[in-house]
């Protein structure tokens, strides 16, 4: 029996868990291919995610590192 894919995740959800999960990072710890291992996301939603997450914090939208 085949498993069920899967749900795919918004990129508002995938925003959240990566949001979540870097909180505590500091900025040099922000890559994609971490992010990519620990929200379990592709490459290019990673580098997109890392992006965001960095210019967030590059306007003291997060903690400082």
């Amino acid at each position: 029996m085949a498993r069920s894919p899967r749900p795919k995740r918004t990129t508002e959800q995938l925003l959240a868990e990566a949001r979540t999960a870097t909180a505590d990072w500091p900025a040099d710890r922000i890559t994609a291919e971490g992010i990519r291992r620990t929200v379990h996301t592709s490459p290019a939603n990673a580098r997109m995610l890392r992006d965001t997450i960095l210019a967030e914090r590059g306007k003291g939208g997060g903690k400082a590192a």
